[in-house]
């Protein structure tokens, strides 16, 4: 496709894990320009609000299993959000980094990932920052969405170089039908580049995606790993997806 391919705003699809849009955002819209027309965008955090949901239900019935013994629920409003907010942030951070998700994502089949390498303690750790005091996820989540950059980014996310993505695999390939038998008396065409009587050369199949232990998207840059869609060139040097129009 020509470089006139006209940009329309669409969410930006890493093709691995070093395969980035510059740090500062420039050439990508932010998520509140995308969100209203983008059902893949839609999809994502759709997926994400119910895993918070899920996420507050742990948060709360662990909290208050410390709360009654100790009285907290009698302490001034925002010492109870700080005291829930603690626990926010350490259940994040511990099962961030061991499993690359919490309660919530694992259920949304969603998965914490390091944009520049494997995610660790660290990543986990500033990603988190807003949790320790609740009201503030509201404001990390807002100012992610109403600045440029990748629109599956909080704020917190960018500082952090995390995203979170919804792993997904292609379904199986078709199995290949093998070609009618040549009539007799007649010779099967050849094979391209081959000569006649050749076998044809196996089939590749469709190709599956994959990621590997660390998250990392194995490449098989044909389909679009956030629907499935044909990955078309668009004159840049990038691909975009026919279907959703994630970028590549």
């Amino acid at each position: 496709m020509s470089d006139s391919l006209p940009e329309i705003g669409l969410p930006y699809v890493y093709q691995d894990l070093s395969d980035m849009a510059p740090s500062d955002g420039s050439d990508m819209p932010s998520a509140f320009d995308l969100i209203g027309h983008n059902p893949a965008l839609q999809e994502h955090w759709i997926r994400r609000f119910i895993g918070f949901l899920f996420d507050a239900i742990v948060v709360i019935v662990v909290g208050l299993f410390f709360a009654f013994p100790l009285s907290i629920l009698t302490w001034a409003l925002s010492f109870i959000l700080f005291f829930f907010g603690m626990i926010w942030f350490v259940y994040s951070v511990l099962l961030e980094t061991i499993f690359a998700g919490t309660i919530g994502k694992k259920i949304l089949a969603l998965r914490v990932v390091a944009i520049d390498r494997n995610l660790d303690v660290v990543h986990a750790v500033i990603r988190n920052i807003p949790k320790i005091f609740p009201p503030l996820i509201l404001i990390d989540g807002l100012v992610g969405a109403a600045t440029k950059g990748d629109p599956r980014q909080r704020l917190f996310d960018r500082i952090a170089r995390t995203t979170v993505t919804h792993p997904m695999t292609m379904p199986p390939a078709p199995v290949p039908r093998a070609p009618p038998p040549a009539p007799p008396g007649m010779q099967a065409a050849p094979a391209p580049g081959g000569w006649p009587g050749q076998a044809p050369a196996p089939s590749s199949g469709w190709p599956q995606h994959s990621w590997d232990e660390q998250g990392q998207l194995v490449k098989e840059m044909k389909f679009c790993t956030a629907c499935g869609g044909q990955l078309v060139a668009r004159g840049d040097g990038k691909l975009t997806c026919v279907r959703c129009g994630a970028v590549y």
